[in-house]
């Protein structure tokens, strides 16, 4: 895949979430990034922080494309934002407010995966009416996390059960820290693999795919991409949980995991960009722990699993922030701008 490219400049907005905790600190520096990246290519750029008081004139701010990072923690401006933009016709990156519903709620991604014949480990789904001790036909250890968080949010180590008690012990205080749905799968134990993919309907093309590795004190826990290791840099899982790119697969390997993420790129109605999150097991089979819609752009986080996979094709971050825009771009107005465009975004000006 070859790097796309405009001829004329266009404006972009770019509308964030702003707050103290790593996640959010992320965006912010994301934000940055995508603002320098496509200015230095000569693009207009305007961003804005937006929060219950200002959202209606955000959702109005300039812009022929709008990335929409106003990632709340419960969601309820993101869709509000969301929403309102989708109404008013705007050319938003990523996912539409349709696929939403697989970003805030897991436990739907897992029962699609499952309906579809899409590999993922084995699970269970509690609420909190349920009976934990439900878990007939699952093997031991489970990994336990809350269905309506994103980020790794509400992931740790001590998420990873052995036994009855420790799952029952963890769904209790999943239900008492996070609104939602419980969901228990078997947890993997072998490699964990990201893939990006970039496009739309037919054409959708997998970067090459980048792995977390755990070296130093996981060698003694367990080997989990939790919050701390993806957000927390005075952690010790953050600087022991190492991003590389492209992964060291076997050819044949690599292809099987393109393809099962590809499919399931296709089965949520992905667009312009997702990450599908696989683990391997010892057997070397792929399972899809996670589709990612909205992953990290943070061009300052040399651990970022997604701009791994984009450095390993040789691009710069800036002709990938600019791909990124062109996609979006031609997916909603048909073609990238010619002259005549040009000329009449002159005289508008």
């Amino acid at each position: 895949m070859t790097p796309l490219h405009f001829d004329y400049p266009i404006s972009v907005a770019i509308l964030f979430y702003g707050g103290e905790a790593g996640d959010e600190l992320d965006t912010e520096e994301a934000v940055r990034g995508i603002e320098e990246a496509l200015e230095e290519n000569g693009h207009v750029v305007r961003t804005m922080r937006v929060d219950e008081k200002n959202w209606l004139k955000a959702v109005k701010i300039s812009g022929e494309v709008v990335f929409n990072l106003v990632e709340d923690p419960m969601w309820e401006l993101y869709v509000k934002v969301g929403q309102r933009l989708e109404m008013l016709g705007r050319a938003q990156v990523g996912h539409d407010m349709k696929c939403f519903k697989y970003v805030t709620r897991k436990a739907w991604v897992k029962k699609r995966m499952q309906k579809m014949g899409i590999s993922t480990p084995e699970f269970r789904i509690f609420n909190r009416r349920s009976k934990v001790s439900q878990v007939r036909g699952l093997e031991y250890p489970l990994i336990v996390k809350p269905s309506r968080q994103h980020a790794g949010i509400g992931i740790s180590q001590d998420s990873v059960v052995i036994d009855q008690a420790e799952l029952e012990e963890r769904v209790k205080y999943l239900f008492k820290n996070y609104p939602g749905e419980v969901i228990a799968e078997e947890y993997v134990e072998g490699r964990e693999i990201h893939v990006t993919l970039l496009g739309n309907k037919r054409h959708v093309v997998a970067l090459p795919a980048s792995e977390v590795s755990f070296g130093g004190e996981f060698a003694d826990n367990w080997s989990v991409y939790t919050y701390e290791a993806k957000w927390d840099k005075k952690s010790w899982e953050y600087w022991d949980a190492r991003v590389e790119a492209p992964a060291r697969l076997a050819r044949k390997l690599d292809k099987k995991i393109e393809k099962l993420a590809v499919r399931a790129y296709r089965a949520f109605g992905c667009r312009d960009i997702a990450r599908i999150d696989l683990r391997l097991d010892e057997k070397d089979r792929p399972f899809i722990v996670d589709v990612n819609m909205n992953p990290s752009l943070n061009k300052f986080d040399d651990q970022d699993a997604t701009l791994a996979s984009v450095f390993a094709l040789d691009w710069t971050y800036e002709q990938f922030v600019e791909t990124l825009v062109a996609i979006t771009y031609k997916r909603v107005y048909g073609r990238l701008p010619d002259r005549i465009r040009e000329r009449q975004l002159l005289l508008e000006a």
